[in-house]
């Protein structure tokens, strides 16, 4: 029998995966999974139902778990150092994969989770913490298979994954615990405090927002994540999982087409998605993010900044928080010989027809809403009171002052251009 390795789902298995032809995967499903939530259960994923068929050249499964995989060079490395060429998703999932986003565990077939080598943390020194973000090229996401930490993450950005203690010490996850901060330095271009300021500028302005912390690591400018897909512990255990799956995954694209001009979902495939298995009201909460969005300048929100939480118990989805914002148009970008570069105004996803941040209007996110089925009316009061927060609450916002003069400009704009 061909190796494989196991999907579990809240200690359930619930898909088995194996390599397919020309680095597909195949996917059997697992009877237990279907026996707790039910054939069709979107508990998983609303674009791969359990015990959906899957033909041999149905591609929901691949699309669904190499979003689970990061982007660029670190996908590189991972591919590097499990032996095999980075398209080959089944290759890098084999041996990264104990640790995912959302509730997801990977695991050899014959493995269950939590049964093998000790599992928990380990404090970290200051000297251990500089340790990890300055080898995250060779060792992406903190990963160290000594300890048993084989974790994957989506993103482009480099990272590390860590515990953290209760009283603020960080830890090195070890065996099957899960990582439950995200760590992302600066590189070439300083974003960490760009976007600590538009996630915190959003928690300002009523939107839940991924909980954050700007580090000083030794001269380098560090954003911590709290990671919301993970569970307070129960007393003397660890912390528990929460499933969650961005909007490539749940809408059955693969991660290339996170992107609306490459053939990826628009704005109005998301609110569709929370209509059809969500809460009503996280439309509105999706144009409030839309709105913010446009506010602060971020050009770059497409289908992997957004997330969906499910039920563990039910077919349910809420939206998750917000995360992954940056004012794109604030960013001091320069080339390879250092010359200053003009920042990208393209938008990843068009609102009311609009392909460029620049000429986004009010009017232009009413236009949005009101392809998703919101009344206009209704839609202009939301947009107009997300303005209105971020307008008020920027000027006293601790943050980093050029990005928020930059989207005080932008906010303004946006609040009082016409369509015309």
């Amino acid at each position: 029998m061909a190796e494989r390795i196991v999907a579990w789902l809240y200690g359930t298995p619930v898909a088995a995966l194996s390599r397919g032809p020309e680095f597909r995967l195949r996917l059997d499903w697992r009877p237990e999974g279907t026996e707790r939530w039910g054939l069709g259960s979107p508990v998983l994923s609303t674009g791969l139902p359990l015990g959906a068929p899957i033909g041999p050249r149905d591609l929901r499964g691949l699309d669904f778990f190499e979003n689970v995989l990061p982007e660029g060079p670190a996908l590189a490395r991972m591919a590097e150092l499990a032996g095999v060429r980075p398209a080959d998703t089944y290759g890098i999932l084999r041996v990264f994969g104990r640790d995912c986003a959302g509730a997801v565990m990977l695991l050899p077939e014959g493995d269950q989770p939590g049964a093998g080598a000790r599992s928990g943390y380990t404090p970290m020194t200051s000297g251990d913490l500089r340790q990890v973000l300055g080898s995250l090229d060779v060792a992406p996401l903190g990963a160290a298979p000594e300890r048993g930490f084989r974790p994957s993450l989506a993103g482009f950005q480099r990272k590390a994954l860590l515990g953290r203690s209760p009283d603020g010490t960080w830890q090195l996850p070890v065996g099957d615990a899960p990582s439950t901060w995200i760590l992302k330095p600066d590189g070439p271009h300083q974003m960490a405090a760009n976007e600590a300021t538009c996630l915190l500028l959003a928690t300002a302005c009523g939107l839940e927002a991924a909980e954050t912390e700007l580090l000083d690591v030794a001269g380098l400018a560090v954003l911590a994540v709290r990671r919301y897909d993970r569970l307070p512990p129960p007393d003397g255990g660890l912390p528990g999982r929460l499933h969650q799956e961005d909007g490539c995954q749940a809408t059955a694209n693969p991660p290339g087409l996170k992107y609306e001009e490459q053939g990826g979902p628009a704005l109005r495939d998301l609110a569709e998605l929370l209509r059809n298995f969500g809460d009503p009201a996280d439309l509105a909460r999706l144009l409030q993010r839309a709105t913010f969005n446009m506010a602060v300048g971020n050009a770059d929100a497409h289908a992997k900044n957004f997330s969906v939480l499910h039920d563990p118990d039910g077919t349910a989805i809420r939206l998750a928080p917000l995360y992954d914002v940056l004012s794109t148009i604030a960013l001091e970008l320069k080339d390879g010989a250092g010359q200053p570069l003009q920042a990208d105004t393209h938008l990843g996803q068009r609102v009311g027809g609009q392909v460029d941040i620049g000429k986004v209007t009010a009017a232009s996110l009413v236009d949005e809403a009101a392809a998703w089925g919101i009344r206009r009316r209704a839609a202009a009061a939301v947009v107009s009171e997300t303005l209105d927060r971020v307008l008020a609450a920027v000027d006293d916002l601790p943050g980093d002052d050029r990005v928020l003069a930059v989207i005080k400009r932008q906010a303004e704009r946006v609040s009082q251009a016409s369509s015309g």
